[in-house]
């Protein structure tokens, strides 16, 4: 005969290990996807100023959320030992310090609000790194996730691929009520005598790391959705594909060359020729009908320090260097280094200067742990469907870690967002290996649980 009471403790027990998914997390995760790249990057809450960003105020309340569920729960995750979260743990703890010395030694006024806003961009964005790390429940719901993130990468795309077409932003007359520009939206830029893209972000560069982010998750869903038709499979790959040739940006197609290349050890040899063949097509359409743009596209990595886009980046380091002198350690405070002071055009060094050589090396170790946690869930896969996908974020990682080295890349929400963003799929992907059996791609629509109802992960 069963015991009352041990059953009410067991209903009990399963009701707290339930993860944050019981209250569809993944809902949530889209909304700040959207948040983050269905409306212009620049807009922000009157009141609130630098930080007042739809997409910042979301991660704040995702931390909030994160941080009532851990002081609720009364049992262990038991997840095991999580490296992303350790390493993201660190490099805030570091970050912390370097703004407490800062604060304690006395900093210029004109780099106190800049700081204080740089730390609540950072809570910001930890509230939706872990929210997705711990709070995805299962491989349906993650892929639920992915999904989404193809279809922001397309829209974000068609419009690029618009304004490349009109030589107009589209997009400048979009305003809410209580909102205002924190910056001049780029609009549309020339290069080479193309127009350069931004979609909603408020630089190409930030536009770039979208597509780049967005584009071995499409690729992969083309690859394995057999249940869908050829055409619907391919066409937002296509589409991402084309507007990030067509960005004529150095830095994209840098990152666009490394997601292929990170995708091409989980492709059969099929896929391969497949690729190869489209690959073949999109260059050919790109010659007929942007006559001299592969010739442009060939200049951006033959011309050398005759841009000058390259030139005021190299230019800028012997400042930035001499800045680092005064704080190598912990640097002068996240959010300090500022742009009237100089340029570097890339956000390792700036992290240097702002964080120093042990926060510069925590946030390398982060990526580097994101890296290493895709590819051992990779491992864990018992087929090649089962490996496509942790290659997948892995590439798209890759890339957006190459995009930084190329801009301040935490300077733009846009950037800064997805990068949080797929840190936390890449942690959740390596919790969900351990705790659920591998399987493949899942075959049709994810769609996460309802709440109130107990998943299989977490």
């Amino acid at each position: 005969m069963k015991n009352p009471g041990s059953e009410t403790n067991s209903i009990r027990t399963a009701v707290a290990l339930q993860p944050l998914e019981r209250r569809d997390v993944s809902s949530f995760v889209i909304a700040y996807l959207l948040l983050s790249c269905a409306i212009p990057s620049n807009l922000t809450i009157t009141a609130l100023g630098s930080v007042g960003r739809p997409s910042t105020l979301c991660g704040l309340l995702a931390f909030a959320w994160w941080l009532l569920y851990q002081l609720q729960r009364t049992t262990p995750s038991r997840t095991g030992s999580q490296m992303v979260r350790n390493a993201m743990a660190i490099f805030l703890a570091i970050a912390l310090t370097s703004y407490a010395l800062a604060m304690l030694h006395g900093v210029p006024e004109p780099e106190a609000s800049p700081a204080d806003s740089g730390i609540i961009r950072l809570a910001s964005w930890a509230g939706i790194f872990l929210l997705i790390n711990d709070g995805l429940a299962s491989q349906r719901t993650l892929v639920k996730v992915l999904r989404a993130l193809v279809m922001v990468g397309t829209g974000t795309a068609l419009l690029g691929l618009l304004q490349f077409a009109t030589g107009s932003s589209l997009v400048d007359w979009i305003g809410f009520p209580g909102f205002s520009a924190a910056t001049e939206l780029s609009g549309v830029q020339s290069r080479g005598g193309f127009v350069r893209a931004a979609g909603m972000a408020s630089h190409p560069l930030e536009y770039g790391v979208v597509l780049v982010a967005a584009l071995p998750i499409a690729i992969t869903f083309a690859v394995t959705d057999h249940h869908r038709g050829w055409l619907l499979r391919w066409l937002p790959a296509a589409i991402i594909s084309a507007a990030a040739v067509l960005s004529v940006s150095r830095s994209a197609l840098t990152a666009f060359g490394v997601a292929i290349i990170a995708l091409v050890p989980s492709w059969s040899k099929k896929v391969r020729r497949r690729a190869m063949l489209l690959a073949i097509v999109l260059a050919g359409a790109l010659y007929v009908l942007t006559p001299g743009m592969l010739g442009t596209l060939r200049g951006l990595f033959t011309v050398g320090t005759a841009d000058p886009s390259i030139s005021s980046r190299t230019s800028a380091y012997t400042t930035a260097f001499g800045m680092l002198a005064n704080n190598p350690i912990v640097g002068r405070g996240f959010g300090t280094f500022l742009p009237d002071y100089v340029i570097v055009d890339n956000q390792y060094l700036g992290i240097l200067v702002e964080l120093g050589v042990t926060g510069l090396l925590a946030f390398l170790g982060l990526i580097l742990c994101a890296l290493a946690a895709a590819w051992r869930a990779r491992k864990r896969g018992t087929d090649p469907a089962s490996r496509q996908l942790p290659q997948a974020v892995l590439a798209s990682l890759a890339a957006i870690a190459v995009t930084f080295a190329f801009f301040d890349g935490l300077s733009f929400a846009m950037s800064a967002n997805m990068i949080f963003f797929m840190l936390g799929i890449a942690g959740a992907l390596w919790r969900l290996a351990r705790t659920e059996e591998p399987s493949g791609v899942d075959p049709g629509p994810a769609t996460g649980p309802p709440p109130g109802r107990q998943s299989n992960g977490g």
